[in-house]
């Protein structure tokens, strides 16, 4: 009996010595996360701060605990919130930067700017729209060089533009003000690239045409005078060539069928797109900033109106007819000249369109009305969201 007792003691005296540590840990950690608990969810009001640095030594000592999920996803929401709030800040001061004073250098710090925002939120639709927006304001511009860069943000806007259905976290109102700029602007911008790249020229009209058939409120797309003349330096390129293969023709030959065929060629030309498209960029160009252009399409619009009707009196009136709607049909050209008169291709020939400074409009993020690229695409939720999840844990009995 005596030799059972001797026994039984020191069994209970290992399992003590055993015991003790094991219960004095689960004691510390227990007591750790009633503090954490009280701090993260109990405690008003809220100290974000203190709440991260316990969450994360509750990951570093007990990553086995029954709350380090909870803690790990309040540091994942902080670390992400934080780092977005940071990009946010750099992309927001250099899009103001490069309004306020437009340079090359400024449109590449904003152009690294928004590539680090778009690591965190990945084909934000405000983000990227800005970036394209700002990439054609400087290629038109004539102070920024790499269209090839412009073009790349350009078609990325397009596509995430490319539904009248607002994309989420979105009101209607903005979705579309954005939407019709992006559209107006970066087919514009195709257009303009392809003729400074020498491009195909009938790709770049069409481009040009469809910024025409943005009619936004403010005026993008439909009465920007940018569009049509860039579109008449194409059609007068074709006026150009076409009188270069009539000049090649002999005396016999230009009254002749081959001349005869070509006349009629240049005079459609002319009327239907060189005259309808010069007066439009004078409809069109009523500002101060676009004053360049409106005189260099008065002195070839009154150069070819008055060599076709022989009606100077005529083309005011002309004009106004685009003034409500440029995109408008043209109005029936008072010809006088002969399709079959030799001399009609003896008019004027005028400069390309590139000897005209373009207007790259005002200051200011086009369409950006005060929203912010956390509030401009409703997935973001981590810019929003509280730092603690929505329902705390239940708490764990010991």
């Amino acid at each position: 009996m005596k030799k059972f007792s001797f026994l039984f003691a020191l069994t209970l005296l290992a399992s003590a010595i055993a015991f003790t540590p094991v219960k004095a840990q689960d004691d510390k950690q227990a007591e750790f996360e009633r503090v954490w608990y009280g701090v993260c969810y109990t405690e008003k009001p809220y100290n974000e701060e203190k709440c991260i640095q316990l969450s994360k030594e509750l990951l570093e000592k007990y990553p086995n605990s029954g709350y380090a999920k909870n803690a790990k996803a309040k540091v994942d929401d902080y670390t992400t919130r934080k780092g977005f709030e940071t990009a946010n800040k750099n992309f927001t001061t250099a899009l103001q930067a490069y309004y306020a004073s437009p340079d090359s250098n400024k449109l590449d710090q904003l152009f690294a700017a928004g590539e680090e925002l778009l690591k965190i939120v990945p084909g934000n639709h405000f983000v990227v729209g800005q970036m394209a927006l700002a990439g054609a304001h400087g290629s038109i511009g004539q102070i920024y060089k790499n269209l090839d860069k412009v073009k790349g943000y350009g078609e990325d806007a397009l596509k995430l533009f490319e539904s009248s259905t607002p994309a989420e976290g979105w009101k209607q109102e903005d979705w579309n003000n954005l939407r019709e700029i992006v559209q107006a602007q970066i087919n514009q911008f195709l257009g303009f690239r392809l003729i400074e790249t020498k491009g195909d020229r009938t790709q770049a009209a069409e481009y040009l045409t469809k910024s025409t058939m943005v009619k936004n409120k403010d005026g993008a797309g439909w009465k920007d005078p940018n569009n049509y003349w860039l579109r008449v330096g194409i059609y007068l390129e074709e006026y150009q060539a076409l009188r270069a293969e009539y000049d090649k023709l002999t005396d016999e030959q230009k009254t002749g069928d081959p001349g005869k065929e070509l006349l009629k060629k240049v005079n459609e030309v002319m009327d239907n797109k060189l005259i309808p498209d010069y007066a439009r960029v004078m409809a069109t160009a009523t500002k101060p900033e676009t004053k360049s252009l409106y005189d260099a399409a008065k002195g070839y619009l009154d150069a070819y109106w008055n060599y076709r009707t022989k009606a100077p009196e005529k083309s005011a009136e002309f004009v106004k007819a685009f003034s409500a709607d440029p995109t408008a049909a043209s109005p029936v050209i008072p010809v006088k000249v002969e399709e079959n008169d030799p001399v009609s291709l003896q008019g004027p020939t005028g400069p390309a369109a590139g000897t005209v400074k373009l207007s790259s409009g005002g200051g200011g993020a086009p369409g950006a009305g005060g929203k912010a690229a956390a509030n401009a695409n409703g997935k973001t939720t981590t810019t929003k969201g509280k730092a603690a999840p929505k329902a705390a844990p239940k708490k764990r009995k010991r």
